[in-house]
């Protein structure tokens, strides 16, 4: 795979991370728990932390050979009896009571989620129970635990959603606004793709040209936001200091980038032609990614990159009650039931916010 340097010079970004000296206060000294710390974002968030003199910091993840890994390059060794490695499901809300209980952390990054849109279009069971209830019970768990600060990492895909992961995802912001006005300071972070995130189209399409494979793209228009993993992780700690009463914070990606381009461009890196598949867009899939939908506006912050929602307004009164009945609905209601629950609930919460606008 293209080394991160690489991707980014492709596309114009900036893969050295800085931060402002409210940032680096901000995590300075203080405990942090960073969920999905195997997965892409939550491992640079964890190797970001570790330049800016945080306390302990607690890795937590349900793939102990991610744990392993990213344990080694931190460490120089893969012990995994250290009382900071976690291995554990957000999915499990017992457990991670307790777990928060024992080491009630200052700060909380949820970067655990489902992220594959197609898959979660076939097993949506799957993405509500980690992406939606996961989300609900690390929240609640950090609440009782006497957490300070609470960021939950979201996608573009939350915008205006048409699948199952955009649907959970917005839900999953609904949920963290939902637990302001406590002592906890809880925001949500919502951008796009990152160049060369495990199971991202990058090292598919390099995987088919390294091997003279055709490159499949699902329309000649499709384009998407991108920014490298460094600069996505950066921004989150940055967004994660202003964090206060429920904001969804959108991070500056520059101009979406078509898809069709991206692949010549790669191509012509590699010294390859490529020979390009169009697919066909698939269920839940949209042609051009937003941001923001109808109901939402932006507003600037101390930081150039980092835009707030405004007019997010309260979750619903009921939001979190309804999410109890949902989860208790899992083992009961067949996939198309499931789906028509999950987009009443998104439904009835642009209602709510259409109303505060």
């Amino acid at each position: 795979m293209a080394d991160p340097a690489t991707l980014a010079r492709m596309l114009g970004k900036d893969s050295d991370p800085t931060y402002s000296a409210a940032a680096r206060a901000s995590v300075e000294g203080r405990s942090v728990l960073v969920t999905g710390a195997g997965g892409s974002i939550g491992s640079e968030i964890v190797r970001q932390l570790h330049r800016l003199s945080p306390g302990p910091v607690y890795l937590l993840d349900h793939d102990e050979g991610a744990l392993h890994s990213l344990q080694v390059e931190l460490n120089g060794h893969g012990l995994l009896d250290d009382d900071r490695t976690v291995l554990a499901d957000i999915r499990d809300g017992d457990v991670m009571r307790r777990l928060m209980e024992r080491i009630r952390p200052d700060i909380v990054f949820h970067a655990a989620a489902h992220k594959h849109l197609p898959l979660l279009e076939r097993y949506p069971a799957e993405g509500i129970k980690t992406n939606l209830l996961g989300t609900a019970n690390m929240i609640a768990a950090a609440a009782h635990a006497g957490t300070g600060t609470f960021v939950n990492i979201s996608t573009d895909k939350a915008a205006a959603p048409t699948s199952v992961l955009g649907a959970t995802k917005r839900l999953a912001e609904r949920v963290v606004a939902a637990w302001s006005g406590g002592p906890m300071r809880v925001a949500s972070v919502r951008f796009g793709n990152v160049l060369g995130s495990r199971g991202s189209f990058l090292p598919t399409l390099h995987w088919q040209l390294s091997n003279d494979l055709p490159v499949t793209i699902t329309d000649p228009r499709i384009t998407r936001f991108f920014m490298t993993i460094p600069e996505a992780a950066s921004l989150v700690i940055e967004a994660g200091e202003m964090a206060r009463t429920g904001e969804t914070y959108v991070l500056d990606m520059g101009d979406p980038v078509s898809i069709e381009d991206l692949v010549r461009r790669f191509a012509i890196d590699l010294e390859v032609t490529p020979e390009i598949v169009y697919t066909g867009l698939r269920p839940g899939e949209k042609l051009h990614e937003e941001l923001l939908d109808g109901i939402e506006n932006l507003t600037g912050t101390r930081h150039s990159r980092v835009s707030a929602v405004i007019a997010n307004g309260p979750a619903p009164a009921t939001l979190l009650d309804r999410v109890d009945r949902l989860a208790d609905d899992l083992t009961t209601l067949a996939d198309e039931e499931l789906r028509d629950q999950l987009w009443d609930l998104v439904d009835s919460t642009a209602a709510d916010l259409a109303g505060v606008r």
